[in-house]
């Protein structure tokens, strides 16, 4: 006879036992799945959050991609002329406002719009030799907020004509990127710019004259002219004497004395330098034919000061 090795009472806890542990792991299970369906549920609200970080995370590379398109077209605008490479990253409607200090610290302020701006690259491309190098240095803030994004950069400009350096300086600029629902584009819709000029060559000068005497047949002036240097401007004192041939100042030789330099002022009011033997040099500039201080500023500008000075601007 065949006995079984399990007595009544062992498999009777060993039921038990089995039950027990089928009510435990239930148990687990459903805990598992009801932690899976809030995981689930929480798992949905995450990726539409994630979905927008996602896309103000793309909508940064944009933006910057933009910026520097922007920088590259507006520091080869002087060679390619291509006003719209610059303006296709303009909104219709933007607006600015700049912050300039100069050399000896004064401070200048220029609102602007579209048109305004518009008008300013057209004069770039209309002067001849004129270049701007903008070179950004550093990106500071790159930030996206739904439609809206705003990048702050650092930027280094020098402005050159024909190849000599007119002046550089430093801006900070903040930008207002604007997403159009339209074209799904980013365009500027801002930008506020605060600069320092840290070096000036060439620019607008001014001078102050004072006629100090006059006779029959010559009068001399003095002449203060305020010129750009480099880290600041210069206060320079000229003297001017002008000799005539005739009494009345009209139909003979006239002669123009600076300093060691000698000028014949034709009756046409053309300026010629005269060289060391006194035959005529090279002609220096066309002015006014009787306005002496005219003749002055001539020579200023376009003899002594062709350097330094674009204009001269009078303060009588």
């Amino acid at each position: 006879m065949i006995h079984s090795t399990f007595s009544p009472y062992l498999i009777k806890k060993s039921q038990n036992t089995l039950l027990k542990t089928c009510f435990v792991l239930s148990i687990i299970l459903s805990s598992f799945m009801f932690q899976s369906s809030l995981y689930a549920q929480r798992k949905g609200k995450i990726t539409k959050e994630e979905k927008q970080k996602a896309r103000d995370k793309a909508a940064q590379v944009i933006i910057k991609k933009n910026l520097m398109e922007f920088a590259d077209a507006y520091s080869k605008l002087g060679d390619t002329k291509d006003v719209k490479a610059v303006m296709k990253h303009m909104a219709k409607d933007v607006t600015s406002t700049v912050v300039t200090f100069n050399i000896s610290d004064r401070g200048s302020v220029l609102n602007s719009d579209y048109n305004g701006f518009l008008s300013y690259l057209t004069k770039i491309t209309r002067t001849k030799g004129l270049k701007i190098d903008y070179n950004i240095k550093e990106v500071l803030k790159n930030e996206v907020n739904g439609a809206i994004g705003i990048i702050i950069y650092v930027v280094e400009y020098a402005i050159t004509k024909d190849k000599d350096i007119w002046s550089k300086g430093t801006e900070t600029v903040s930008m207002v990127f604007r997403n159009e629902k339209q074209t799904n584009d980013w365009k500027i819709a801002h930008y506020s710019v605060i600069g320092t000029e840290d070096e000036r060559i060439k620019g607008v000068c001014s001078c102050e004259l004072y006629k100090s005497s006059t006779g029959v047949n010559s009068g001399n002036y003095l002449v203060k002219t305020i010129v750009p240097s480099g880290k600041n401007y210069s206060s320079k004192v000229s003297n001017f004497e002008f000799l005539y041939e005739n009494q009345s100042g009209k139909g003979g030789k006239r002669t123009i004395r600076l300093g060691d330099n000698t000028y014949k002022w034709t009756q046409t009011g053309d300026i010629f330098r005269e060289k060391a033997d006194g035959t005529q040099g090279e002609m220096v500039a066309k002015s006014h034919p009787n306005d002496e201080i005219l003749a002055i500023m001539s020579i200023l500008k376009y003899d002594i000061y062709s350097e330094n000075c674009t204009n001269i601007n009078l303060k009588r």
